[in-house]
Protein backbone atom coordinates (compact mmCIF):
# COMPACT_ATOMS: atom_id res chain seq x y z
CA UNK A 1 0.00 0.00 0.00
CA UNK A 2 0.87 3.67 -0.56
CA UNK A 3 2.72 5.00 2.44
CA UNK A 4 1.10 8.22 4.37
CA UNK A 5 2.35 10.65 5.87
CA UNK A 6 -0.29 12.06 7.48
CA UNK A 7 -0.37 11.14 11.40
CA UNK A 8 -3.50 9.25 12.62
CA UNK A 9 -4.63 11.67 15.45
CA UNK A 10 -7.75 10.08 17.33
CA UNK A 11 -8.31 7.49 14.30
CA UNK A 12 -8.06 4.10 15.98
CA UNK A 13 -9.56 1.39 12.76
CA UNK A 14 -7.27 -0.14 11.41
CA UNK A 15 -8.59 0.09 7.84
CA UNK A 16 -8.78 3.64 7.74
CA UNK A 17 -5.23 4.45 9.26
CA UNK A 18 -3.61 2.02 6.60
CA UNK A 19 -5.22 3.86 3.35
CA UNK A 20 -5.07 7.44 4.57
CA UNK A 21 -2.35 8.13 7.29
CA UNK A 22 1.11 6.88 8.84
CA UNK A 23 1.19 3.69 10.15
CA UNK A 24 3.80 2.12 12.57
CA UNK A 25 3.50 -1.44 11.61
CA UNK A 26 2.36 -3.82 14.85
CA UNK A 27 1.37 -6.47 12.96
CA UNK A 28 3.81 -8.98 14.42
CA UNK A 29 0.88 -8.95 16.96
CA UNK A 30 -0.98 -11.06 14.76
CA UNK A 31 2.31 -13.36 14.35
CA UNK A 32 2.54 -14.19 18.09
CA UNK A 33 -0.71 -14.99 18.54
CA UNK A 34 -0.59 -17.62 15.81
CA UNK A 35 2.59 -18.86 17.10
CA UNK A 36 1.03 -19.82 20.50
CA UNK A 37 -1.74 -18.06 22.61
CA UNK A 38 -3.89 -18.84 25.20
CA UNK A 39 -7.41 -19.37 25.48
CA UNK A 40 -7.96 -15.96 26.37
CA UNK A 41 -5.73 -13.20 26.51
CA UNK A 42 -5.46 -9.82 28.75
CA UNK A 43 -3.26 -7.05 27.69
CA UNK A 44 -3.82 -3.81 29.95
CA UNK A 45 -2.39 -0.89 28.54
CA UNK A 46 -3.15 3.15 29.99
CA UNK A 47 -5.52 4.83 28.18
CA UNK A 48 -4.21 6.10 24.24
CA UNK A 49 -1.62 3.88 24.18
CA UNK A 50 -2.95 2.28 21.03
CA UNK A 51 -5.40 -0.73 22.10
CA UNK A 52 -7.84 -0.21 19.86
CA UNK A 53 -6.14 0.60 16.67
CA UNK A 54 -4.28 -2.99 18.15
CA UNK A 55 -7.50 -5.07 18.30
CA UNK A 56 -9.01 -3.01 15.16
CA UNK A 57 -5.54 -4.70 12.86
CA UNK A 58 -6.50 -8.27 14.93
CA UNK A 59 -10.42 -7.76 13.42
CA UNK A 60 -9.13 -7.40 10.15
CA UNK A 61 -6.31 -9.93 9.76
CA UNK A 62 -8.47 -12.53 11.44
CA UNK A 63 -12.38 -11.99 10.27
CA UNK A 64 -13.66 -13.72 6.93
CA UNK A 65 -15.93 -10.89 5.95
CA UNK A 66 -14.64 -8.89 3.35
CA UNK A 67 -11.21 -11.10 3.47
CA UNK A 68 -10.31 -10.40 -0.04
CA UNK A 69 -10.62 -6.83 0.36
CA UNK A 70 -8.77 -6.92 3.86
CA UNK A 71 -5.81 -8.73 2.44
CA UNK A 72 -4.35 -5.59 0.90
CA UNK A 73 -4.44 -3.75 4.00
CA UNK A 74 -1.65 -6.20 5.08
CA UNK A 75 0.54 -5.64 2.06
CA UNK A 76 4.38 -4.75 2.82
CA UNK A 77 3.53 -4.91 6.57
CA UNK A 78 5.32 -7.41 8.95
CA UNK A 79 2.89 -10.32 9.00
CA UNK A 80 2.91 -10.67 5.58
CA UNK A 81 6.88 -10.55 5.55
CA UNK A 82 6.74 -13.65 8.01
CA UNK A 83 5.46 -15.48 4.90
CA UNK A 84 2.42 -17.82 3.28
CA UNK A 85 1.69 -19.57 6.87
CA UNK A 86 0.72 -16.77 8.84
CA UNK A 87 -1.17 -15.29 6.01
CA UNK A 88 -2.87 -18.36 4.94
CA UNK A 89 -4.68 -17.59 8.59
CA UNK A 90 -6.01 -14.35 7.49
CA UNK A 91 -9.60 -14.52 6.88
CA UNK A 92 -11.03 -17.88 7.67
CA UNK A 93 -12.41 -17.30 10.98
CA UNK A 94 -15.84 -15.68 12.35
CA UNK A 95 -14.91 -12.92 14.45
CA UNK A 96 -16.95 -10.97 16.92
CA UNK A 97 -15.31 -7.63 18.19
CA UNK A 98 -17.10 -5.56 20.89
CA UNK A 99 -15.85 -2.32 22.73
CA UNK A 100 -17.07 -1.49 26.12
CA UNK A 101 -15.74 1.81 26.38
CA UNK A 102 -18.83 3.42 25.90
CA UNK A 103 -20.93 1.78 28.76
CA UNK A 104 -20.42 4.64 31.09
CA UNK A 105 -23.84 4.43 32.84
CA UNK A 106 -24.78 5.77 36.28
CA UNK A 107 -26.89 3.10 37.15
CA UNK A 108 -27.46 -0.33 36.84
CA UNK A 109 -30.54 -0.32 34.31
CA UNK A 110 -28.41 2.03 32.20
CA UNK A 111 -25.43 0.11 32.05
CA UNK A 112 -27.63 -3.53 30.75
CA UNK A 113 -29.63 -0.53 28.24
CA UNK A 114 -26.53 0.12 27.24
CA UNK A 115 -24.99 -3.33 26.78
CA UNK A 116 -28.07 -4.59 25.08
CA UNK A 117 -28.08 -1.92 22.53
CA UNK A 118 -24.43 -2.82 21.87
CA UNK A 119 -25.11 -6.52 21.49
CA UNK A 120 -27.83 -5.89 19.31
CA UNK A 121 -26.31 -3.57 16.87
CA UNK A 122 -23.60 -7.22 17.51
CA UNK A 123 -26.18 -9.49 16.13
CA UNK A 124 -27.47 -7.14 13.41
CA UNK A 125 -24.11 -7.63 11.88
CA UNK A 126 -24.27 -11.04 11.69
CA UNK A 127 -28.46 -11.11 10.75
CA UNK A 128 -27.50 -13.91 8.07
CA UNK A 129 -27.11 -16.22 10.96
CA UNK A 130 -31.24 -16.18 10.29
CA UNK A 131 -31.07 -17.34 7.20
CA UNK A 132 -32.06 -21.38 6.20
CA UNK A 133 -32.73 -23.78 9.23
CA UNK A 134 -29.48 -23.47 11.61
CA UNK A 135 -31.92 -22.30 14.48
CA UNK A 136 -34.07 -24.60 16.26
CA UNK A 137 -37.40 -22.80 17.08
CA UNK A 138 -36.24 -21.42 20.45
CA UNK A 139 -32.90 -19.81 19.36
CA UNK A 140 -34.65 -17.71 16.31
CA UNK A 141 -37.00 -16.34 19.23
CA UNK A 142 -33.93 -15.84 21.23
CA UNK A 143 -31.96 -14.15 18.52
CA UNK A 144 -34.65 -11.87 17.87
CA UNK A 145 -35.16 -10.43 21.62
CA UNK A 146 -31.60 -9.99 21.69
CA UNK A 147 -31.58 -8.10 17.95
CA UNK A 148 -34.94 -6.29 19.21
CA UNK A 149 -33.37 -4.76 21.83
CA UNK A 150 -35.75 -6.76 23.94
CA UNK A 151 -33.55 -9.65 26.47
CA UNK A 152 -33.84 -9.95 29.34
CA UNK A 153 -30.77 -9.65 31.83
CA UNK A 154 -30.40 -13.53 31.25
CA UNK A 155 -30.62 -12.92 27.66
CA UNK A 156 -28.12 -10.68 28.24
CA UNK A 157 -25.32 -12.42 30.11
CA UNK A 158 -25.24 -15.38 28.06
CA UNK A 159 -25.73 -13.12 24.09
CA UNK A 160 -21.99 -13.40 23.84
CA UNK A 161 -20.96 -17.35 24.25
CA UNK A 162 -24.34 -17.82 22.23
CA UNK A 163 -23.43 -15.63 19.40
CA UNK A 164 -20.26 -17.89 19.46
CA UNK A 165 -22.20 -20.81 19.15
CA UNK A 166 -24.58 -19.74 16.06
CA UNK A 167 -21.40 -18.89 14.25
CA UNK A 168 -19.25 -21.90 15.05
CA UNK A 169 -22.06 -24.15 14.03
CA UNK A 170 -22.97 -21.61 10.64
CA UNK A 171 -19.14 -21.46 9.61
CA UNK A 172 -18.07 -24.71 10.57
CA UNK A 173 -15.46 -23.46 12.89
CA UNK A 174 -14.90 -22.18 16.35
CA UNK A 175 -15.21 -18.02 16.67
CA UNK A 176 -12.89 -15.26 17.93
CA UNK A 177 -13.60 -12.99 20.34
CA UNK A 178 -11.76 -9.47 20.88
CA UNK A 179 -13.66 -7.55 23.70
CA UNK A 180 -11.82 -4.08 23.45
CA UNK A 181 -11.92 -1.64 27.14
CA UNK A 182 -13.59 -4.73 29.25
CA UNK A 183 -13.37 -2.97 32.44
CA UNK A 184 -14.97 0.18 31.71
CA UNK A 185 -18.05 -0.61 32.93
CA UNK A 186 -16.94 -1.80 36.27
CA UNK A 187 -14.94 1.52 36.84
CA UNK A 188 -18.19 3.79 36.26
CA UNK A 189 -20.38 1.12 38.37
CA UNK A 190 -18.07 1.55 41.15
CA UNK A 191 -18.09 5.51 40.56
CA UNK A 192 -21.86 5.30 40.77
CA UNK A 193 -22.48 2.93 43.42
CA UNK A 194 -23.61 -0.09 41.56
CA UNK A 195 -20.18 -2.04 41.44
CA UNK A 196 -21.39 -5.12 43.44
CA UNK A 197 -24.63 -5.67 41.48
CA UNK A 198 -22.38 -5.34 37.84
CA UNK A 199 -19.73 -7.28 39.47
CA UNK A 200 -22.12 -10.40 39.09
CA UNK A 201 -23.73 -9.48 35.98
CA UNK A 202 -20.15 -8.92 34.30
CA UNK A 203 -18.45 -12.04 35.82
CA UNK A 204 -21.14 -14.37 34.41
CA UNK A 205 -21.36 -12.26 31.04
CA UNK A 206 -17.59 -13.12 30.28
CA UNK A 207 -16.73 -16.21 32.25
CA UNK A 208 -19.64 -17.92 29.83
CA UNK A 209 -18.33 -17.32 26.93
CA UNK A 210 -14.23 -17.18 27.84
CA UNK A 211 -14.59 -20.33 30.28
CA UNK A 212 -15.13 -23.97 28.40
CA UNK A 213 -16.16 -22.55 25.94
CA UNK A 214 -16.13 -25.28 22.58
CA UNK A 215 -17.56 -22.58 20.30
CA UNK A 216 -14.33 -20.08 21.09
CA UNK A 217 -11.25 -20.65 19.68
CA UNK A 218 -9.41 -18.10 21.32
CA UNK A 219 -10.35 -14.82 23.31
CA UNK A 220 -8.00 -11.07 23.36
CA UNK A 221 -9.56 -8.82 26.16
CA UNK A 222 -7.85 -5.07 26.80
CA UNK A 223 -8.07 -2.79 29.88
CA UNK A 224 -6.56 -0.23 31.59
CA UNK A 225 -7.06 -2.41 35.04
CA UNK A 226 -6.82 -5.75 35.95
CA UNK A 227 -9.52 -6.30 38.07
CA UNK A 228 -8.64 -9.19 40.61
CA UNK A 229 -9.65 -12.40 39.20
CA UNK A 230 -11.37 -13.39 42.12
CA UNK A 231 -13.47 -10.90 41.05
CA UNK A 232 -14.16 -11.21 37.41
CA UNK A 233 -12.37 -13.80 36.07
CA UNK A 234 -12.92 -16.67 38.82
CA UNK A 235 -12.58 -20.03 38.14
CA UNK A 236 -11.17 -19.00 34.60
CA UNK A 237 -7.40 -20.88 35.10
CA UNK A 238 -6.74 -20.17 31.09
CA UNK A 239 -6.23 -16.54 31.57
CA UNK A 240 -3.28 -15.02 30.09
CA UNK A 241 -2.24 -11.45 31.33
CA UNK A 242 0.30 -9.16 29.62
CA UNK A 243 0.33 -6.07 32.20
CA UNK A 244 2.44 -2.92 32.03
CA UNK A 245 4.65 -4.60 34.61
CA UNK A 246 4.65 -8.04 33.31
CA UNK A 247 3.73 -10.80 30.38
CA UNK A 248 4.20 -10.72 26.85
CA UNK A 249 3.14 -8.37 24.00
CA UNK A 250 6.05 -6.57 25.43
CA UNK A 251 5.75 -4.06 21.62
CA UNK A 252 2.08 -4.56 20.73
CA UNK A 253 0.81 -1.27 22.21
CA UNK A 254 3.79 2.31 22.22
CA UNK A 255 6.18 2.43 20.39
CA UNK A 256 9.95 1.21 20.63
CA UNK A 257 13.06 3.27 20.04
CA UNK A 258 13.48 1.69 16.71
CA UNK A 259 10.37 2.50 15.29
CA UNK A 260 10.93 6.07 16.25
CA UNK A 261 14.30 6.25 14.36
CA UNK A 262 12.27 4.97 11.40
CA UNK A 263 9.54 8.12 12.11
CA UNK A 264 11.81 10.63 12.78
CA UNK A 265 14.01 9.65 9.41
CA UNK A 266 10.49 9.82 7.51
CA UNK A 267 9.33 13.47 8.77
CA UNK A 268 13.52 14.49 8.04
CA UNK A 269 13.05 15.15 12.31
CA UNK A 270 16.63 13.03 13.02
CA UNK A 271 18.03 16.04 15.05
CA UNK A 272 14.61 15.55 17.47
CA UNK A 273 15.35 11.97 19.01
CA UNK A 274 16.86 13.76 21.93
CA UNK A 275 14.22 15.42 22.49
CA UNK A 276 11.10 12.76 21.72
CA UNK A 277 13.60 10.71 24.80
CA UNK A 278 13.18 13.70 27.47
CA UNK A 279 9.15 13.93 26.70
CA UNK A 280 7.92 10.88 26.11
CA UNK A 281 10.47 7.94 26.48
CA UNK A 282 10.41 5.92 29.45
CA UNK A 283 8.00 3.39 29.65
CA UNK A 284 9.30 0.30 30.75
CA UNK A 285 7.07 -2.84 30.35
CA UNK A 286 9.19 -5.83 31.52
CA UNK A 287 12.57 -4.13 29.88
CA UNK A 288 11.01 -2.95 26.79
CA UNK A 289 11.60 0.24 26.09
CA UNK A 290 8.35 1.98 25.13
CA UNK A 291 7.23 5.50 24.02
CA UNK A 292 3.92 7.15 24.51
CA UNK A 293 2.28 6.67 21.25
CA UNK A 294 -0.40 8.99 21.54
CA UNK A 295 1.69 12.09 22.45
CA UNK A 296 4.41 11.21 19.73
CA UNK A 297 1.99 11.16 17.14
CA UNK A 298 0.65 14.28 18.22
CA UNK A 299 4.06 15.43 18.24
CA UNK A 300 4.82 15.20 14.79
CA UNK A 301 1.13 16.16 13.57
CA UNK A 302 2.10 19.70 15.15
CA UNK A 303 5.65 19.66 13.47
CA UNK A 304 7.67 18.64 15.98
CA UNK A 305 6.43 20.96 19.13
CA UNK A 306 6.91 19.28 21.97
CA UNK A 307 4.19 19.52 25.08
CA UNK A 308 2.45 18.05 27.29
CA UNK A 309 -0.50 15.91 24.50
CA UNK A 310 -1.51 12.52 26.98
CA UNK A 311 -4.34 13.63 29.02
CA UNK A 312 -5.22 10.52 31.41
CA UNK A 313 -8.20 11.79 33.54
CA UNK A 314 -11.47 10.22 31.88
CA UNK A 315 -12.18 7.40 33.65
CA UNK A 316 -9.80 7.60 36.60
CA UNK A 317 -12.20 8.50 39.38
CA UNK A 318 -10.78 5.33 41.42
CA UNK A 319 -7.61 6.94 41.08
CA UNK A 320 -8.80 10.46 42.38
CA UNK A 321 -10.58 8.57 45.38
CA UNK A 322 -7.51 6.93 46.07
CA UNK A 323 -5.82 9.96 46.47
CA UNK A 324 -8.28 12.25 48.38
CA UNK A 325 -8.02 9.15 50.86
CA UNK A 326 -3.95 9.39 50.52
CA UNK A 327 -1.90 9.49 53.90
CA UNK A 328 0.36 12.36 54.99
CA UNK A 329 2.79 9.62 54.51
CA UNK A 330 2.06 8.77 50.86
CA UNK A 331 1.35 12.47 49.77
CA UNK A 332 5.08 12.85 51.01
CA UNK A 333 6.17 9.46 48.40
CA UNK A 334 4.61 11.52 45.73
CA UNK A 335 6.11 15.19 45.97
CA UNK A 336 9.51 13.04 46.16
CA UNK A 337 8.44 10.94 43.02
CA UNK A 338 7.66 14.92 41.57
CA UNK A 339 11.47 15.85 42.20
CA UNK A 340 12.83 12.85 40.30
CA UNK A 341 12.83 10.52 43.56
CA UNK A 342 11.92 6.57 43.08
CA UNK A 343 9.80 4.64 45.54
CA UNK A 344 9.74 1.03 46.44
CA UNK A 345 5.89 -0.70 46.88
CA UNK A 346 4.40 -4.00 46.51
CA UNK A 347 3.05 -4.50 43.41
CA UNK A 348 -0.35 -6.30 43.30
CA UNK A 349 -2.46 -5.20 39.64
CA UNK A 350 -5.24 -7.30 40.68
CA UNK A 351 -7.88 -4.43 41.54
CA UNK A 352 -10.35 -5.53 44.39
CA UNK A 353 -11.87 -2.68 44.24
CA UNK A 354 -13.79 -3.36 47.80
CA UNK A 355 -10.20 -3.55 49.29
CA UNK A 356 -8.36 -0.22 47.60
CA UNK A 357 -8.10 1.87 50.97
CA UNK A 358 -6.75 -1.02 53.16
CA UNK A 359 -3.60 -1.67 50.93
CA UNK A 360 -1.61 1.59 51.50
CA UNK A 361 0.65 0.29 48.25
CA UNK A 362 -2.11 -0.09 45.67
CA UNK A 363 -2.08 3.70 45.37
CA UNK A 364 1.12 3.06 43.69
CA UNK A 365 0.11 0.30 41.71
CA UNK A 366 -2.85 2.11 40.00
CA UNK A 367 -0.09 5.17 39.11
CA UNK A 368 1.37 2.29 37.33
CA UNK A 369 -0.91 0.87 35.51
CA UNK A 370 -2.59 3.94 34.55
CA UNK A 371 0.45 5.64 33.18
CA UNK A 372 1.84 8.18 35.49
CA UNK A 373 4.50 6.17 36.93
CA UNK A 374 6.59 3.07 35.33
CA UNK A 375 8.74 0.25 36.68
CA UNK A 376 12.66 0.79 37.27
CA UNK A 377 13.41 -2.71 38.08
CA UNK A 378 11.93 -5.71 38.49
CA UNK A 379 11.36 -8.25 41.40
CA UNK A 380 11.94 -11.94 42.34
CA UNK A 381 8.62 -13.04 41.40
CA UNK A 382 9.20 -15.45 43.42
CA UNK A 383 8.91 -13.68 46.74
CA UNK A 384 5.84 -13.69 48.97
CA UNK A 385 6.01 -9.86 48.31
CA UNK A 386 6.23 -8.58 45.17
CA UNK A 387 8.15 -5.61 45.45
CA UNK A 388 9.46 -3.00 42.58
CA UNK A 389 10.41 0.27 42.31
CA UNK A 390 8.59 3.01 40.42
CA UNK A 391 9.57 6.48 38.73
CA UNK A 392 7.83 9.45 36.66
CA UNK A 393 8.63 8.01 33.39
CA UNK A 394 9.47 11.40 31.66
CA UNK A 395 9.28 15.53 30.88
CA UNK A 396 5.45 15.09 29.59
CA UNK A 397 4.11 12.99 32.58
CA UNK A 398 6.31 14.52 35.71
CA UNK A 399 4.24 17.93 34.07
CA UNK A 400 0.88 16.03 34.37
CA UNK A 401 1.58 14.17 37.43
CA UNK A 402 1.73 17.68 39.34
CA UNK A 403 -1.84 19.02 37.16
CA UNK A 404 -3.44 15.68 37.29
CA UNK A 405 -1.76 13.70 40.78
CA UNK A 406 -1.03 16.45 43.10
CA UNK A 407 -4.00 18.22 42.95
CA UNK A 408 -6.10 15.54 43.99
CA UNK A 409 -4.27 15.34 47.46
CA UNK A 410 -5.64 16.10 50.22
CA UNK A 411 -2.89 16.94 52.46
CA UNK A 412 -0.20 18.11 49.82
CA UNK A 413 0.80 22.03 50.10
CA UNK A 414 2.60 22.73 46.81
CA UNK A 415 5.73 24.13 47.26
Amino acid sequence: MKQHYVMPVGEDDFKRVREQYYYVDKTDLVKTLIDGHAAATLITRPRRFGKTLAMSMLYYFFTLKDAEANRVLFEGCKIEKAGERYMAEQGVRPVVFLSLKDIKQASMKGMLEMLGACMQALYDSFSYLQEGTMFSAQEKKYYQRVWDGEASEIDLQLSLKNLTAFLARFHGRPALVLIDEYDAPLQYAWDYGYYDEAIVFMRNYLSSVLKSNSHLDFAVLTGVLRIAKESIFSSLNNLDVASVASGAYLDAMGFTFEEIKKMAADFQAEDKLLEIKDWYDGYNFSGQEIYNPWSVINYFRQNCRPAAYWVNTSGNTILHHMLQHAKPSQSKALADLLHGGKIKAVLDEGVIYNEIYRNSDALYTMLLTTGYLTMVDYPDPYEDEVRGTMRIPNREIRLLFKREVMKHLSCYTPK
